[in-house]
This record gives structure tokens, sequence and C-alpha cells, in this order.
């Protein structure tokens, strides 16, 4: 049975995983989560099961099982310290946080010899697409030069960055030839045009991915239109407990994977 630590309670994420480890057999959820100063001391019910919010500085030795795997879903400012502070335990970690200094959050991991699936999605359909638009980048490098392309992506309100699925599409549509920069993708972050104009149901106002990507050919008279939709947060859980059962079989080993390496293995 392995445990799972979740960082970043009492976060919409951090609560969606929380609540689909409390319902599976092979998985556990810690009976502490990691928080902020500001939810501290407070408690929080999944399932048949209560989790104690506390700050990292103040979790006990003993409040860590030893089998146990993080997850962090927190912020863009507390990740990099929540991924030294699992480095500096030997904790095998998930971070599914996106916004924040991945490529030094992959150094300390090395530093420390540990154990990490660091990837801003863990939806399993979205990184098969990030797959198919690398290969094609790779294959075909400048076969599409000349084109003209336009990226709109939809988030809840309270997502501050931009999507990093769509940044992750833009260096496969640069290599393919397309003049465009990651600073031009068109972030939706306001209800009412999400909506009203994009068709987003009330109930997942809260918590969506909508991307779309137009590419004009061939002095506009070919089209290509992309469109990947997601609505609310259940894909990116499953595909979490996908990459905490990955490090859980990989035992006592190092080194840091992203999803398509969970998807191998």
């Amino acid at each position: 049975m392995t445990t799972v630590l979740v960082s970043g309670l009492p976060g919409a994420m951090a609560a969606e995983v929380a609540t689909l480890v409390s319902q599976q057999s092979d998985l556990s959820l810690a009976g502490v989560g990691l928080t902020s100063e500001k939810h501290a001391g407070g408690t929080l019910s999944f399932g048949e099961q209560t989790v104690r919010l506390v700050e990292p500085a103040r979790l006990g030795a003993d409040d860590l099982p030893p089998d146990a795997v993080a997850v962090d879903y927190s912020t863009p400012d507390a990740a990099l310290d929540n991924v030294r502070w699992f480095a500096e335990r030997s904790l095998p970690m998930v971070i599914g946080t996106t916004g924040f200094g991945t490529d030094e959050a992959k150094s300390i991991v090395d530093r420390h010899n540990g154990l990490a699936v660091i990837a801003p999605n863990m939806a399993v359909p979205i990184v098969l697409l990030q797959a198919a638009a690398r290969f094609l980048a790779e294959q075909f490098p400048g076969a599409l030069a000349g084109g003209e392309l336009s990226i709109r992506e939809s988030h809840q309100a309270g997502k501050r960055d931009t999507s990093g699925t769509a940044k992750a599409l833009v260096v496969a549509a640069q290599a393919l030839g397309f003049d465009y920069d990651v600073g031009q993708i068109e972030s939706v972050r306001d209800p009412q045009t999400q909506r009203g104009e994009l068709g987003v149901p009330d109930e997942h106002l809260a918590g969506h991915a909508l991307h779309q990507y137009d590419a004009r050919l061939a002095d506009g008279t070919v089209q290509l239109v992309l469109e990947h939709n997601v609505l609310g947060r259940r894909v990116y859980a499953e595909g979490t407990l996908k990459a905490a059962r990955f490090l859980a079989s990989r035992g006592g080993s190092s080194g840091v994977f992203d999803m398509e390496d969970v998807l191998r293995g």
C-alpha cells in the first residue's frame, strides 16, 4: 500500500487528488496534508478519512510513513520550497504545480539523488496530444513555415499563469516554422466571456481548460484548427495517481521523469 502525502490543501486540485486517493484500494491518504500558514491547524475529510493540515516546517518525523509519495499542487511561490523539502527527506514526488522554475526543481531533485515526476499537465489525453505535436516538429522541421498561428486558452479565474499546455505546443509550432511567441497567447479568465462566448457550463467555470489553435496557411486558403477541452479536474487527478504509482513501482531508484515516461512505464 502506497501512502500519498498531498501538498497544497485545501486548494481545488489538491483536494481533487485527495478525494480520488481515498477511493483507491492500492493507495491511502497520509493523515496529514501540507498547507500554508493561513490554513494550518484545520482538518479536511475525504471519504471516511480526516486529514490534518500542517505547514511543512511543523511536520514531525513520525507523521511521514516510510512508503509515502508526495503530490504537490500548491502555488508557484511555494513549489520550489516544497520540492526542496521533499528532496531533503528522500520523498518521491509528483509535482503538478505550474508557473514556477521547473528547471531549478529538476536540479534540486538531481542534487539529492531524488525521484520525481515533474509535468505541466497530468491529463493523459493531453499528454498524448503534446507527444504527437512534438513528433511532427521533430520529423518535419519548418514544414509549415510562413503560416500564421493564433492560440486562445481559457482557465478558471484563479489560474495565475498562462497555460503550460499552450506554451508546450508553441515550442512545437515554432519548430514547424510558425513565427509565434508564447507572449502572443490569448488567456481568457473572465467568467462572463467563458460562459457566453466559449460556452463553459456554470458548474465548470471554477475548473476547466479550453484550448483553441488556429493556423492559416497558403496565403489564407488553408485553415488547420485544433481544439482540446477539459471540464473539471478529474482527468488531471487520474493522471497524477498514475504518476504516483509509477514512482512507487521504482523502489529506491532516482531520476526526474515526465508524464510520457509514466505512460511508457
